[in-house]
Formats: structure tokens, sequence, C-alpha cells
């Protein structure tokens, strides 16, 4: 289905969502910073970004949750599920890059158990994207085999026509579904092709040459000169839309308590330590190799996605500029290529 969205329908749009009971989420400025977040009003959602510097992961996978709660009573231990944690709404104006964020991630939350949290939370939560109109160095979706009007994870894809007119497609059930439900709200499309506004992103590596490196490289100079400064701070892991590892703690007294998901990061010593004091992954070269590993690698192999959209934010939150797109191009090239290394 296509249709078209004008801007000064964003408001009709906005509080139709509200009426019909969704939440929206959609990038705001606050000072320097352009998040996604709850928004109220149609005045409030920010367009002139490249990429928000949240990503659309912690409305899937928030930052900490409650996942039961347990009380012990003599030999008994009673235990309660969280409800509600699933709210029906709509994530207006995140990128492509974010959305196919969200199917790459599909794999490991359905893979050994099904986790009801994010499977939940995906049946609720309706993706509306836009595509990129501009771009910045950072970005680099077309290497990871994506675009800056990809459509993969998009519910409602909308692509700027003029400096007041979007495109609008519906690429799923539940796309269609929503602009039905607000079909007011849009008009029909142009007859001909319209003129889309997308940027042109700069392919900067082959990413099929990526993994046989990585398969021959697991021992190669190349990690500890590359992570010389990186200071383990765990930033891009917590930026990046598919970085997805957490820990499991219990917060409770002798008598009850919450069993509680934090995320937790790759990047950090602690990651890996183990109670006997070994770390396994005791350098902060060895926790970047396992990041691109994981990333190009490990998770090709067992689900056949590159875990990675090219989104840049990584690059562009670290305090040591290392940039994830630099490396993947130097060992895709020839300049990448390894020197006889004794392997341990």
């Amino acid at each position: 289905m296509e249709k078209t969205l004008k801007k000064e329908k964003l408001n009709s749009l906005i509080t139709g969502l509200k009426d019909k009971g969704y939440k929206t989420i959609a990038p705001k400025k606050d000072n320097n910073l352009i998040t996604l977040c709850e928004i109220q009003e149609a005045d409030e959602i920010h367009f002139d970004h490249v990429q928000t510097n949240n990503s659309i992961k912690e409305y899937f996978l928030p930052k900490t949750e409650k996942i039961l709660s347990y009380t012990i009573e003599k030999t008994k231990v009673s235990i309660e599920e969280p409800e509600g944690f699933a709210v029906k709404s709509v994530v207006f104006g995140s990128r492509p890059c974010d959305a196919a964020s969200l199917p790459i991630m599909d794999k490991v939350f359905n893979w050994d158990c099904t986790d009801k949290f994010w499977i939940e939370r995906r049946e609720a939560i309706t993706i509306v994207t836009i595509a990129c109109d501009k771009c910045d160095s950072y970005c680099f979706c077309t290497s990871v085999c994506l675009a800056p009007d990809a459509k993969q994870g998009s519910d409602v894809l909308l692509t700027k026509i003029s400096d007041d007119e979007y495109l609008v497609e519906t690429e799923t059930e539940k796309g269609e579904g929503l602009i039905k439900e607000l079909e007011t709200v849009f008009s029909e499309p142009p007859s001909g092709t319209p003129d889309r506004q997308v940027a042109t992103v700069e392919k900067k590596f082959e990413i099929d040459k990526v993994k046989p490196w990585l398969d021959e490289n697991f021992v190669h100079k190349i990690w500890a000169e590359f992570s010389t400064k990186c200071i383990g701070c765990g930033a891009c892991t917590f930026v990046c839309p598919t970085c997805h590892c957490f820990d499991i703690v219990d917060e409770c007294t002798m008598s009850k308590g919450d069993r509680v998901k934090n995320w937790d990061g790759c990047q950090f010593k602690m990651f890996t330590l183990h109670t006997s004091g070994h770390n396994p992954r005791s350098t902060q070269d060895q926790r970047w190799r396992q990041r691109i590993m994981h990333k190009f690698k490990y998770y090709v192999e067992k689900f056949d996605n590159i875990l990675c959209v090219g989104c840049g934010r990584c690059s562009r939150v670290c305090p040591a500029d290392m940039n994830i797109s630099e490396m993947l191009e130097i060992i895709s090239t020839d300049e990448g290529q390894p020197e006889p290394v004794s392997k341990e």
C-alpha cells in the first residue's frame, strides 16, 4: 500500500495515535542530544539529524528489567512473573538501519528458547521508519548489505519526496493495519514515480572479504595495534542496536527478591572474569577481537546474518575515536593481509 503524508498532518497523526491507545516514541532534541523517547506532541519530533544518539533496541531490550519476583516462606517458594511490559506503541522516525537490527536480533531471541519479553514487545510495537536523506562519514550501511532506504524490519517506510511531504509505503500487515486505522491522515500518492530524497552512502569495504580473513586470523598483530586506544568503557556496545549481551542478578533479602536483567558488554574486563580469578579475555585486544569476531564471524556462522547494520553509533560515541569501519576496511584489503604469525 502506498500513501503520502504531509508534514502539516503530523499533529493529526500523533493525536490519532494517542486516541487509538498507542504510546509514541520519536526522535526528540534535548540540548545537543537527539534521542528516541516518548513524545506527546508532533512539535517535539526532531527531523534534521543523521542518527539518534540512542538506538531502538532499548524499547525491546531495556537497559534493566525485572523478569520475576520471588518470596521464600519456610519450604515454599512463590514466584510472580511481571505483566504489562509490552505496551502498544509506535516508534516513529527511526532510521532504516535501526529497524533492520530487529529481524537480525529476532534470531538470537528465538534460538534455544523463546524470550517472551522480546517477542511480546515485537508484537506490541509498530515501526515507522524515515529513510535517510543525509549521512555522515560514520555511516556505512551500504557496506553491510543495507541502504539508507532499506525496508528490513520496518512496518511502514516514509521517504521524503518534498520539503513537506513523505511517500508512505507499508511493508507488513501490522503496518497496513496502522495506516488503515488512521486513514484520514494520509493522502493518495501522486501519479508517476515521485522523486525520492535519499542519501548516498559511500561503500567503504567489501563485506564478503571480512569473514574469510577472520577465519584465518584469530591470532594477528592487528588486534593489539588497533585496540591500543581502547579504554574499555563499553559505550560502543550500549549504543549499538545489535549488541544484546546481558547479565542476570538477584536483588534480594533473606525472604524475597527480584531477578533482574541488566545490559552488559564484552568490552568490560569483568564480563568474562571467573570466580577463580581466571579471565579468558584478560586484555583489551582480546576483548576487541571478540567484538569483531562476534559480529562478523560467529553470528554469521550461527544465524547467517551480520550482527551489524552500519549505523556508525559505536564510532561516533567512542572517546578514543576508534572507528570500526576503518578496521573492516583494513582487513578486507591487501593492506590487511597477515604476516606469518606463530599461533599459540
